[in-house]
């Protein structure tokens, strides 16, 4: 099942970072075919996933409701790393969002998602470490009101785009319309013991 939107709110550094040992080895799993445990790991995966995924769309559309746009951004620089950080630390996960057209730099992709993001997967992944551990690709489509944020350069308001190049600098994060892949949600879940 496709994620939709969000990743216009990625996360900072305070995210929960990926961080693979450097003799980690990451294989792709598959998905059909998962022992008990790997089934185990998806489910907490997917619980984590929709955990994240509905705590930021509810706190977005509140600021877009509030304030707008403009308030929407300052939402996603300021408060969803620690809505990211909260359910990592709920579900005992590793969890953030990454593209292949970064809004925010610290997004980093990573080391067993480089493929996904290469091909631009837009099915869910599953890869398994030699530790035990678990690790899921799922995508991100564009909704419609996503566009407001991260539509065709020329079709975003001044203001808007005014925030983001102040908020995000490096941006990359336009030219999308309704539908397209514009990420991947990413959970990370430790061995079963």
């Amino acid at each position: 099942m496709p994620v939709v939107m969000l990743t216009a709110c990625e996360h900072r550094a305070s995210q929960t970072e990926p961080k693979d040992r450097e003799d980690t080895r990451w294989v792709m799993v598959d998905m059909e075919h998962l022992s008990d445990t790997q089934s185990s790991q998806i489910a907490t995966a997917i619980e984590s996933r929709d955990l994240l995924m509905g705590r930021l769309k509810s706190a977005l559309m509140g600021a877009m409701q509030s304030g707008g746009p403009v308030a929407a951004i300052d939402f996603c620089q300021e408060q969803a790393p620690a809505i990211a950080g909260l359910v990592a630390a709920e579900e005992s996960v590793k969890i953030g969002r990454t593209s292949h057209k970064l809004r925010n730099p610290s997004n980093a992709v990573p080391s067993w998602m480089e493929k996904v993001i290469e091909e631009q997967v837009v099915a869910p992944h599953g890869f398994a470490d030699d530790a035990g551990e678990l690790a899921v690709a799922f995508p991100i489509t564009l909704e419609s009101g996503c566009v407001v944020c991260h539509g065709q350069p020329e079709q975003i308001a001044p203001a808007v785009r005014e925030a983001i190049t102040e908020k995000y600098p490096e941006d990359q994060a336009t030219g999308f319309t309704p539908g397209d892949l514009r990420g991947w949600l990413w959970v990370q879940v430790p061995p079963v013991d």
